[in-house]
């Protein structure tokens, strides 16, 4: 029979609440008030939206009738932003297509609304998203059942290519274009693609922080500010790239805002950088502003 003494047993408990002490004793501090960065949110604006009431409308209980009124909803907010950004003598959406005149291209570029009777909760649409007056270039986005991905237009190339992103950003140089996922679990992986001679950006899913050291200093940097006591602003996530005449190399920062409850207009802010190094051309993440 296997006999255990009572001293065995209180070495043993003793031991291990002396390392349960010195593993709370050493565990990293959470974040003070001095820490936070606070920002006032801003809420987007559909140029539209206040016209129509498509989902909620008795008016629109039939089929056809709720596609129309998606059709008038999206014609007129694609319209107000194409004015808005002075290119509507290139970029017009008719009911359910948007028609771009690009150069080096004798018929325009044709990105159509899918819709269908059988499937409502899965129609995929476009719509505009944002325009680099600068550079010329256009981004259109396309939302469809749990995933989106968006579509970047060089109106003074005519080149155009599609990203499964959900939102992207094209470094000064245009050499690179750095992005989230848009597949459903794996929306906080930043992917970066660089530019070909081609013209055409490749690296697709390259996830900056899959390796261990990567990720544990991502999620150490969450629990610092204790974000998983707070709500995630989606999609609001802005790219910066830094122009630092120190740093031999690209450097962004990628910020992510948390509110404490959904309806607070102010939320704070969790930042890391994204520095490659020019030697060995490799992307690193670290925490805060470096």
């Amino acid at each position: 029979m296997l006999k255990i003494s009572v001293r065995s047993m209180s070495k043993a408990f003793t031991a291990t609440l002396l390392s349960t002490i010195t593993s709370i004793a050493i565990a990293a501090p959470f974040a003070t008030m001095d820490d936070y960065d606070w920002v006032v949110m801003k809420t987007p604006l559909d140029p539209a939206s206040y016209k129509y009431n498509c989902h909620n409308d008795y008016n629109y209980e039939t089929y056809d009738a709720l596609q129309n009124c998606l059709y008038n909803l999206r014609e007129d907010a694609d319209n107000a932003f194409s004015k808005q950004w002075g290119i509507s003598d290139k970029v017009i959406r008719e009911r359910n297509a948007i028609y771009i005149k690009v150069a080096n291209r004798k018929k325009p570029l044709v990105f159509v609304d899918y819709s269908s009777p059988y499937e409502e909760d899965f129609n995929p649409y476009y719509s505009l998203q944002d325009y680099d007056k600068s550079r010329k270039l256009l981004t259109i986005h396309q939302s469809f059942y749990e995933g989106e991905s968006l579509t970047v237009v060089n109106l003074a190339t005519g080149l155009w290519q599609d990203f499964s992103l959900r939102k992207l950003s094209v470094s000064p140089d245009m050499r690179y274009i750095v992005g989230f996922e848009s597949e459903m679990g794996a929306t906080e992986h930043v992917n970066i693609l660089e530019r070909q001679d081609s013209g055409y950006y490749e690296g697709y899913y390259k996830q900056v922080y899959s390796s261990s050291e990567d990720s544990k200093n991502y999620d150490s940097h969450k629990i610092f500010y204790q974000a998983d006591k707070a709500q995630q602003v989606y999609d609001s996530e802005p790219f910066t790239w830094v122009d630092d005449t120190e740093f031999n190399g690209d450097k962004l920062y990628v910020d992510s805002f948390y509110k404490l409850n959904e309806a607070d207009s102010a939320a704070f802010r969790i930042r890391y950088t994204f520095v490659r190094d020019d030697k060995t051309g490799a992307w690193q993440m670290r925490k805060g502003s470096v």
